[in-house]
């Protein structure tokens, strides 16, 4: 994959975030993970969720193709990083 894709966008509470594919380790528990970075607040822990396909072009694709309200109902069900 060339181009690093990352998106910007405002959760329900108006706090911005922005979403990129990691493509870790392939076949492995954290291949294609989709992470969310707060931008507004350095104290937000940063979040993560593993796409199902565990292709990273495939999570690129993905996440093109998400509305802003689907990456924040993502957001939601995210996973904090320790």
């Amino acid at each position: 994959m060339g181009a690093h894709l990352s998106r910007r966008f405002l959760d329900d509470a108006l706090i911005e975030w922005e979403a990129y594919v990691s493509a870790g380790q392939p076949g492995g528990a954290a291949a294609a993970r989709i992470y969310f970075v707060c931008l507004n607040d350095v104290f937000e822990r940063p979040r993560f969720m593993t796409h199902e396909s565990g292709d990273t072009a495939e999570a690129h694709r993905v996440l093109a193709g998400y509305s802003d309200a689907e990456l924040a109902a993502l957001l939601e069900d995210a996973t904090p990083l320790e």
